[in-house]
């Protein structure tokens, strides 16, 4: 379980267990969720970066591998009597 849902269940625990006798929020809620929100610190977007990062290589590397397999199997290494330079020995039985 990650840091987010932690905090996420937290959070309704706390907030199932309080009292639902009025409607208005009490004195001083909105700046302790403020205060609460800029206390916690949120993921950098550099370990978001070096995920996706290390996914487009290795993406990249498989296509690379799969086209030039692709490219080897197409590829027919013996030359013609056409691609091959005349000479004497190619007449010659």
């Amino acid at each position: 379980m990650n840091d987010f849902d932690q905090r996420w269940r937290t959070t309704t625990r706390a907030a199932r267990r309080h009292a639902d006798t009025s409607a208005e929020l009490p004195y001083g809620f909105t700046t302790r969720v403020l205060a609460h929100f800029e206390n916690n610190t949120a993921e950098s977007w550099s370990d978001l970066i070096t995920a996706l990062g290390l996914r487009a290589v290795l993406t990249s590397a498989l296509l690379f591998a799969v086209s030039a397999v692709i490219v080897i199997w197409q590829m027919d290494l013996t030359p013609t009597w056409i691609e091959t330079p005349l000479s004497p020995q190619l007449f010659l039985p």
